[in-house]
């Protein structure tokens, strides 16, 4: 069976006018009858109370006088009245008193009682309506009429207008046929055929077909034309269509041509470049190699000079005249000339290249300040310049300790240089916005706008009016790219005649604690002087750093022979020992390995003194100091105190107090430091911690920061917080990670962090050696 929609519009009209015809019909027919059947019935109702109104007034005469046969009499005249069923005259009292029936039925039915108020009643029950009315005589009732008729004339009325409402709409749905077939030719059927046109257009995609055009209705007529003229622009827009992609199928033939020969060019322009980059990292290979060989060839000669210098400058090896003085002082002022040229170069080539590697930590800008002032003094001296500082208490920087402190030296080596004789040389820092900004400020002659804009570039020296050039130019390049290293910028305010101000911005820190201070005792230091090893191949430095340490009264052993210093170290056992790097057979990593492997020797305190500049690998292979050629007999004799002097003859007299929960760390830590001659007292958790340190104040503390209980955190706050364990040595070993603010407290507050994830235990024994060295009186 077809659906709805899979019918044409014609008929889909037809349908539509026809089911609108019939309803219309239907409702006024349902109508008229349901009104004329309302009607007939209240008809039918005024018909029987008439005859009932008759009947009773015919019937009080016989019932007051009793005579029930006049009574029927009267009810025998409604055998005229076909539609008439029966009829009763009842007594006041409810009985029949006379009866008509059609079909010879007495029954006389029991009367419903009248509603008050009324004279009458009625009601329809099996098809029939039945009546009672009151007999009234003066005003009181004396008897009822009732009367009960059938329905069969309203059937009968009811199929007659069936039929002619049969044929009326029989007759409506004709002429709707026929009014359809007229509308579906004069709008139907060119609907149709639209339809028609449009499906061929949309399938075959044939947009020269048109509709057939028409004159009437004039809304068909108007759509029908303009799908002609839609088709029509269609039409002459596929063919500019079909011209524009022939022609752009052309130009993209044109356009993949070139660049098929772009493609070849671009590749041969790329295999130029890949050629041009192995020859700059060939370049950058052979300049790296340049420089590290030229710093060798240069700073080993450069370290004799200046060594011999200083020996001559000593009186102990004879007196000189002024003029030997004068001879010697140049020498080595020409020769620190020359390690301050060779010192920029390697590290502008190092931070050029992005290898200059930065150690970030909390420095006190106080105690930076100091460091640099008393280095820079003498030459101030020189000048009677006045050198001041000025710091808010307690600021702190994130910086690279030595790096900071060759910028601070670079700026005030500039004022120095600059400013006049009796000048003022200030050095600054405050705290502004997050952040501390240091200034070097000097009264000096100022520098022209014109040279600020270049003051900063490599090589670029700035010149004074009838005064001699000096210095590099890398001074400040140099410190530019230091400061911008540290995530900051270098500037300057200037004005001619009035002075400078050099200044950049570094990230606050939080206060540094400064070192614990611990008195020496001089029972620690034996009265033997102490035996430092030499290894150095190169006789010259040899004989120069050996009589550096003989006049500062030590006993010096040369090793000449790198190959046999391992044997030489283990035999003699000397107080420390001194590494060249540059040596051969071997060279000076591999007798550092050797010497920190070997049990016999791994505790001997050794310091690098080479002019390889990489003192991370030193350290990392476990060097105690790293110190870069050439080196002055102050630096070289500072290095040998702090390590020789730490080596205690006796162990400390209280307890190194571990803190750990895990039992097997607890017992190696415990294991690891009774070996070295330590007494040990442990603690599992953060509450007996606090307990033994309530009892007896110990020698050092190793902290674990995760206990049960109490945290390592609570603890450390606990006692420096404390005026009695504020200056309590306090070691952290945690494998905790720790963020940036966690880190930043610890080392404020402990004197070394450790990780348990990182060989920690040699580095432990180092620190613990600095430390616990000299004993310190228990407070109370």
């Amino acid at each position: 069976m077809l659906k709805a929609q899979d019918h044409s519009i014609s008929r889909k009209l037809t349908w539509m006018n026809m089911l609108v015809s019939s309803a219309a019909l239907l409702l006024a027919c349902a109508a008229f009858i349901a009104y004329d059947r309302v009607t007939f019935r209240e008809a039918k109702v005024l018909n029987l109370s008439t005859q009932a109104q008759i009947v009773g007034s015919n019937s009080v005469s016989a019932l007051l006088f009793n005579d029930p046969q006049s009574a029927e009499n009267t009810l025998l005249a409604l055998k005229a009245a076909p539609n008439i069923l029966s009829a009763q005259v009842y007594q006041p009292d409810g009985r029949p008193f006379a009866s008509y029936s059609r079909d010879r039925d007495r029954h006389s039915p029991v009367l419903p009682a009248i509603p008050s108020g009324q004279t009458e009643t009625h009601w329809i029950e099996d098809d029939q309506i039945a009546l009672v009315r009151s007999i009234v005589l003066d005003g009181k009732p004396i008897g009822d009429v009732y009367i009960r008729s059938d329905l069969q004339e309203l059937h009968t009325r009811l199929q007659r207008y069936a039929l002619i409402a049969a044929i009326v709409l029989s007759a409506c749905l004709l002429a709707a046929l026929l009014i359809s077939s007229i509308f579906r030719r004069a709008v139907a059927e060119p609907i149709v055929d639209l339809s028609k046109i449009a499906k061929v257009v949309s399938q075959d995609k044939n947009y020269s077909v048109r509709a057939t055009p028409i004159r009437s209705p004039a809304e068909l007529a108007i759509l029908i034309d303009a799908f002609n003229e839609m088709l029509a622009q269609i039409q002459q827009s596929e063919r500019a269509l079909r011209t524009a992609h022939d022609e752009l199928e052309q130009r993209v033939r044109e356009r993949t041509a070139e660049l098929e020969a772009a493609k070849k060019e671009v590749e041969e322009f790329s295999h130029s470049i890949l050629l041009a980059k192995e020859e700059v990292e060939r370049g950058s290979k052979f300049k790296d190699q340049f420089l590290s060989t030229m710093s060798h060839e240069l700073r080993t000669p450069l370290n004799a000079v200046l060594g011999f210098s200083d020996l001559l400058a000593d009186e102990r090896y004879g007196p000189l005249n002024e003029r030997q003085q004068r001879y010697v002082s140049h020498i080595h002022t020409g020769g620190k000339h020359l390690l301050t040229l060779i010192s920029d170069i390697l590290d502008l080539s190092k931070i050029e290249a992005g290898r200059m590697e930065l150690a970030i930590e909390s420095l006190s800008v106080e105690t930076v300040f100091g460091e640099v002032l008393s280095a820079m003094r003498p030459l101030a001296d020189k000048k009677s310049q006045a050198m001041s500082k000025n710091t808010e208490a307690g600021l702190a920087v994130h910086a690279d300790s030595t790096r900071f402190k060759q910028v601070l030296m670079n700026l005030l080596g500039n004022a120095i240089k600059f400013t006049p004789n009796g000048g003022r040389i200030e050095v600054a820092a405050r705290s502004v916005e997050g952040k501390v900004r240091v200034e070097v400020r000097d009264n000096g002659p100022g520098i022209p706008p014109e040279e600020q804009q270049r003051i900063f570039e490599a090589f670029y020296r700035l010149r004074e009016s009838g005064k001699k050039t000096e210095g590099t130019g890398l001074g400040l390049a140099i410190t530019h790219r230091l400061v911008e290293l540290h995530g900051g910028e270098l500037s300057l305010e200037s004005q001619v005649g009035q002075g400078s101000c050099f200044y950049f911005c570094l990230p606050v820190a939080e206060g540094v604690r400064e070192p614990l201070s611990r008195k020496t005792e001089s029972s620690s230091i034996s009265a033997a002087p102490a035996r430092i090893l030499v290894i150095e191949d190169d006789p010259a430095t040899a004989q120069l750093i050996q009589s550096q340490l003989t006049s500062a009264g030590y006993e010096v052993m040369v090793c000449g022979e790198p190959q046999n210093a391992l044997e030489m170290a283990a035999r003699f056992q000397p107080g420390a020992i001194t590494l060249d790097i540059v040596m051969k057979p071997k060279n000076g990593w591999e007798v550092l390995s050797q010497l920190k492997r070997d049990k016999r020797t791994a505790q001997i305190p050794l310091i690098v003194a080479s002019i390889v500049d990489q003192p991370s690998m030193g350290m990392l292979l476990g060097a105690d100091e790293y110190l870069v050629k050439p080196v002055d007999k102050s630096t070289l004799l500072g290095a040998i105190r702090r390590h020789v002097s730490i080596r205690p003859a006796t162990a400390p007299g209280r307890p190194i107090l571990v803190v750990e929960d895990d039992a097997a760390t607890r017992e190696f830590i415990t294991e690891m430091l009774s070996a070295q001659g330590y007494a040990v007292a442990t603690a599992a958790d953060g509450a007996e911690a606090r307990a033994q340190v309530a009892a007896s104040l110990p020698e050092l503390v190793i902290l674990d920061l995760v206990l049960p209980e109490v945290s390592g955190f609570e603890l450390l706050g606990e006692w420096r917080a404390s005026p009695r364990t504020a200056d309590l040595a306090v070691f952290i070993l945690t494998s905790m990670d720790l963020t940036q603010e966690e880190q930043s407290y610890l080392r404020t507050r402990a004197e070394s962090l450790f990780r348990k994830q990182e060989p920690w235990p040699e580095a432990l024994l180092k620190q613990l050696q600095r430390v616990v060295s000299l004993g310190t009186p228990e407070k109370v």
